[in-house]
């Protein structure tokens, strides 16, 4: 029987949307899926989604002109208004069609309401993935917490709580947010972010420099702090034979650019350094074949935060089977799944660091390439991410 798929979505490729992007892909060939979302002209995410039954909608929710969309944030603030306008946009491109199932999937808190309007409004279930939440952030300090306040991110979690209280279903993507959200809706499920199993392959790459590389953003050193992997590194290129066969090499926004010329300089690690513009999608498989270490960054998991941070990056070098240095050890969720996986090491201190760094180079030394034996990769691919959604698509409506 060919089921009918309603997803609906804060955004959809070629805006940056992996995990939606991906389910489209790989979601079963007898799935007629139909999305519904945001018209944006953004570009983040140029991959090509092909799927022969999907049934796109882009509706444009917000003005051109400086000062009425100013006027419309105020409005997205108080009054919800995109999910209230893309909800009515949408019954009127569907007034038509029948779905069995909404699956609605947020950063945050848009287009929750309008995913549970539209399942309301065909009178079927709704499925909702989190993808993040707003307390998986560290706790806001000071001057933040005025902002936090005025910016009605209380307010927005109570509304999200009270949509997820009504939910089918609640998808997610580490074990804190299942164990978080699991508070506010009884059927809360994991399915990790992944990597497509199709493009991120090892491949034995023989490199001139040992190679260590990040790509992504740095953002707020609190969420993804580097600080370990600059210590460790500036200690190791006391041996000139280690420093002249090193390459730090980060591919970053021009926000995250200063951050790191300004901790390069302050570790004496200049000569080590390049520092490059973001990559594409398409570029990332290559890039990481020719790391010896591939970089993930994040920060200790505290009661004040940050939680359940599983970067996809984590997935990506995890699929080309890269040694993973992961600093600093959150010692929580991405700590548990490097070890389950043995994809390399999460940091906890300068001096195991050091020693792993150590290791991989002895290694390139040798073979002139690492390769990292890693375990269950399959578990974390974006095809099992798919059959997942799958199962859960069936149980959900089975239920009905």
């Amino acid at each position: 029987m060919q089921r009918k798929l309603l997803i609906v979505c804060d955004a959809f490729p070629p805006d940056f949307a992996p995990r939606i992007g991906y389910l489209c892909k790989f979601l079963n060939a007898d799935y007629a899926v139909t999305v519904v979302t945001e018209n944006t002209s953004r570009n983040s995410w140029p991959v090509s989604i092909e799927r022969h039954n999907l049934t796109l909608h882009r509706f444009a929710l917000t003005s051109a002109n400086p000062l009425i969309c100013n006027l419309q944030a105020i409005g997205d603030y108080l009054f919800m208004r995109r999910d209230r306008k893309l909800y009515k946009q949408a019954v009127n491109a569907l007034k038509d069609s029948k779905f069995d199932m909404v699956l609605c999937t947020s950063y945050y808190i848009f287009p929750l309401l309008c995913g549970k309007k539209l399942a309301q409004h065909f009178n079927i279930p709704l499925c909702i993935d989190l993808r993040d939440i707003k307390e998986q952030e560290a706790k806001p300090i000071g001057l933040q917490r005025i902002r936090h306040f005025f910016r009605l991110q209380w307010l927005n979690i109570w509304r999200r709580n009270r949509i997820l209280k009504s939910t089918n279903c609640v998808t997610t993507i580490s074990p804190w947010h299942v164990e978080t959200l699991s508070k506010v809706n009884g059927n809360v499920k994991l399915i990790y972010n992944g990597y497509d199993a199709e493009e991120f392959r090892y491949k034995e790459t023989k490199t001139d420099y040992f190679t260590i590389t990040y790509t992504g953003r740095i953002l707020d050193l609190s969420l993804r702090n580097p600080i370990l992997l600059f210590e460790a590194v500036n200690d190791l290129c006391k041996n000139r034979d280690f420093a002249k066969s090193l390459k730090i090499k980060w591919f970053v926004d021009n926000a995250s650019m200063s951050q790191i010329s300004d901790l390069t300089a302050k570790y004496g690690l200049t000569e080590v350094t390049e520092v490059h513009p973001t990559i594409s999608a398409k570029q990332m498989p290559e890039v990481l074949n020719n790391s010896s270490i591939a970089l993930v960054l994040t920060n200790l998991s505290t009661p004040k935060g940050p939680h359940g941070i599983m970067t996809t990056k984590f997935f990506e070098a995890l699929g080309c089977e890269r040694p993973i240095l992961c600093v600093r050890s959150d010692e929580s969720c991405l700590a548990a799944a490097i070890a389950e996986t043995n994809a390399g090491l999460a940091g906890r201190n300068v001096e195991e660091v050091k020693e792993f760094i150590m290791n991989k180079f002895s290694e390139w030394q040798q073979n002139g390439f690492t390769h990292q034996n890693v375990r269950l990769k399959e578990k974390f691919t974006r095809q099992t991410q798919a059959s997942q959604f799958e199962e859960i698509i069936e149980q959900t409506i089975l239920k009905q």
